[in-house]
């Protein structure tokens, strides 16, 4: 699923990832499975991996306080999206759309995103998931766009509760996706991206 996805990438885009010898397992599971990715991307894919301990200063300028971390990033160097999840099962179709929407792909809610720009403050999304969720990768696919849409003034973070079970239990999750937004709003279960932009133009 992961070559018959990639191959569809027609422009060149290069993720930054972070790893770490101090979560060295995961870290490997996480470069394994972006190498599948750039492999079959035939050259579009290039993966920068960035060692946590080595690259302090760079971690600190994205703020990276867990890995392994995915991020992209956009050409003034704002992140747009970051990844706290193996990009696998049902998350690899929205992984590779956000790809091809960051390289040029028509953006289906681009028209409605900056129509409403100038009434946006700076949100960051966080969506919570887990790989097994029926709803989440629609709800990934609305908040990444949303973001790629927004000029940096919308992040999205990508959560995998079960690699990161504590931050599910810091926000009492009981079912996914779970959005919040600025630490404040809570957004449970399978919403509209017309519902979402509704709740996001209230800050």
């Amino acid at each position: 699923m992961i070559r018959n996805e990639i191959k569809k990438l027609t422009k060149p885009v290069i993720l930054k990832v972070f790893t770490s010898s101090h979560n060295l397992q995961e870290s490997v599971y996480m470069m394994d499975t972006l190498d599948i990715y750039q492999k079959s991307s035939n050259g579009m894919l290039k993966i920068e991996e960035y060692n946590l301990e080595i690259n302090s200063a760079l971690a600190k300028k994205y703020d990276i306080q867990r890995v392994p971390a995915i991020l992209l990033v956009n050409n003034q160097g704002i992140e747009i999206i970051h990844y706290l999840a193996v990009p696998m099962a049902a998350e690899i179709q929205p992984f590779v759309q956000a790809l091809m929407v960051f390289t040029g792909t028509p953006n289906y809610y681009k028209a409605i995103i900056k129509q409403s720009l100038n009434k946006l403050d700076p949100i960051v999304i966080k969506v919570l998931i887990t790989d097994s969720c029926a709803y989440c990768p629609t709800i990934l696919s609305i908040c990444t766009q949303f973001a790629l849409a927004s000029e940096g003034k919308i992040r999205t973070v990508i959560i995998d509760i079960m690699a990161h079970p504590d931050i599910g239990e810091q926000y009492n999750v009981s079912t996914v996706p779970y959005l919040i937004i600025n630490e404040e709003k809570k957004l449970k279960g399978n919403i509209t991206a017309e519902e979402l932009l509704k709740e996001l133009l209230k800050w």
